[in-house]
């Protein structure tokens, strides 16, 4: 071998090497496998492998936002590394150490929404025309840890219509919820869907859409501006928004009701140089989440930071939103 051939051989050795040490490996928990949070996060994931040179991004499913909080908290390593599934509500509610946490657990920021949820009641009986009518009746909601299908729309009951105790809660899960109203063991179900307030466009819930397929008369109860400013100024984060009559089947108007985030957070610990290259990354492909599963067609770059506070995002994302214009 002639020395000339050897010093290629070293300096490709040497060059790989550098590469190697210059590779930043991250990790992303999401949500249950087959979700459209588990999905979305794989998508970012290939994304992220796709179009950046080092920066590379491991996904895996996680039982729930909830836990995802809980694994931060329990190890705290993780909070340099790890990206989780979230949102502007439950993200509140693990600071606060409120309902479904038992202690206070510390604060995220957030990087980038994927979707807004939003949540109402569904009934089959024509003579319930309000969340009010539903005193001293049975209303199923999802399991009790659910932040979206259960706390928010049962704060929004018991003090958004003030119905305190007058309403008997069945924590059932999404699709029991459905099944006991079909059944005629409830009075009313909770159902929702994926919103997008900038276009007025809805994709509803695999379960809410399963629901709707038995073909019975669905009526849909709005929360109204009222309540949700009541449950909002009680402490319960969600944002105000109204649904147009289009987007849900039989409604002749639009419904008054609540959305909340579901979003990537990440700790303040997380470098802020990656999160800036990552939120880049989502602002500038955003229209290729759409590829991988329908709620990507839901995702635009004003969407990604809907409902959040300039304060309440990560630095390196909140720098990113700004060099793109996004916020002032």
């Amino acid at each position: 071998m002639t020395n000339a051939i050897k010093t290629m051989i070293a300096a490709g050795a040497l060059l790989l090497g550098a590469n190697a040490v210059q590779a930043e490996n991250y990790s992303l928990i999401s949500a249950p496998f087959g979700s459209g949070s588990y999905i979305l996060g794989s998508a970012l994931e290939q994304i992220v492998s796709k179009n950046h040179p080092t920066i590379r991004i491991s996904h895996s499913e996680s039982p729930g936002f909830a836990f995802n909080h809980v694994k931060l908290q329990k190890e705290p390593d993780l909070r340099k590394t790890m990206i989780i599934g979230s949102g502007r509500g439950v993200s509140t509610l693990a600071v606060r150490g409120e309902e479904p946490f038992k202690e206070t657990l510390p604060p995220v920021k957030a990087i980038a929404n994927y979707n807004l949820g939003s949540y109402f009641l569904a009934t089959l009986n024509p003579d319930i025309k309000s969340v009010a009518d539903l005193k001293g009746k049975r209303v199923a909601l999802g399991r009790k840890p659910q932040i979206n299908w259960t706390i928010q729309p049962e704060r929004l009951m018991r003090v958004g219509w003030g119905l305190g105790k007058d309403v008997q809660i069945e924590y059932l899960g999404v699709q029991e919820a459905a099944a006991a109203l079909l059944d005629g063991q409830v009075e009313a179900a909770i159902v929702g869907g994926y919103f997008d307030p900038l276009t007025n466009t809805m994709v509803l819930s695999p379960q809410t859409t399963e629901f709707l397929a038995s073909g019975r008369k669905v009526y849909f109860l709005p929360w109204g501006g009222d309540a949700v400013k009541k449950a909002q100024d009680s402490g319960m984060p969600m944002v105000a928004v109204t649904i147009p009559a289009e987007a849900l089947p039989g409604r002749d108007e639009p419904l008054d009701g609540f959305a909340d985030t579901i979003s990537w957070t990440a700790s303040e610990e997380f470098p802020e140089e990656a999160i800036y290259q990552i939120t880049k990354l989502i602002i500038n492909h955003v229209g290729e989440f759409k590829n991988y599963h329908a709620l990507g067609k839901l995702m635009s770059p004003k969407a990604l930071m809907y409902g959040w506070e300039p304060s309440e995002l990560h630095p390196g994302a909140l720098r990113a939103y700004k060099e793109a214009g996004l916020i002032d």
